[in-house]
């Protein structure tokens, strides 16, 4: 009269059970074993931000950053200032090496909660990240004075080098000549001037 068989297989858990089966399984380490507690709660309750938010950090553990970031973004899906949310899609967009948008998403938290350590943290390591890969501010001076002056900075990159392997009679030579083009330069100067007034 009842065929087991027949009837769909129903949740062998609540939900609750699940996400501290989950929790557990997270603070041991057992990362994959959390993962599968954390999608099978979520097939209870989907959308569950808490819970998507564990799994994202599960994800993350695992080494799997991009589906870290989806389940980061779909916490943040109803609520966009939920600060774990949040702090997971900057960490997921750190480990992707997205370390421009990991600090905005740090700095976002940081300016809704400025009493969590964590994303003065994230901000710290993620401007760090950026220096690294581009260097510091003090080294990079960018300047934008035309095709002229990078010419003449190579013309005396290359004259400099020169110069450090002749011997001390042609240097003076070199020198001497030197003067005479720059005499020759500000004589030119001098008669475009005359002719422009």
């Amino acid at each position: 009269m009842y065929d087991d068989d027949d009837e769909p297989e129903g949740p062998k858990s609540s939900f609750t059970t699940y996400l501290s089966e989950g929790n557990v399984h997270f603070n041991q380490g057992e990362y994959k074993k959390a993962l599968d507690s954390y999608s099978q709660a979520l097939e209870l309750q989907p959308g569950y931000k808490v819970c998507l938010v564990q799994r994202s950090k599960c994800y993350l553990r695992l080494g799997d950053p991009d589906a870290a970031l989806r389940d980061a973004e779909e916490s943040l899906a109803e609520d966009k200032e939920y600060n774990k949310g949040l702090y997971q899609k900057a960490e997921a967009l750190y480990s992707k090496g997205d370390f421009e948008y990991a600090l905005l998403y740090y700095h976002r938290g940081y300016k809704l909660r400025q009493d969590q350590e964590e994303f003065k943290l994230g901000i710290q390591k993620a401007q760090e990240a950026i220096d690294n890969a581009i260097g510091s501010k003090a080294k990079v001076k960018l300047e934008n004075k035309g095709i002229y002056h990078f010419l003449l900075n190579k013309m005396k990159l290359k004259r400099q080098r020169a110069t450090a392997s002749l011997p001390l009679r042609q240097q003076e030579i070199n020198n001497r000549q030197r003067t005479e083009e720059k005499t020759l330069k500000v004589q030119l100067n001098q008669k475009k001037l005359s002719r422009s007034c």
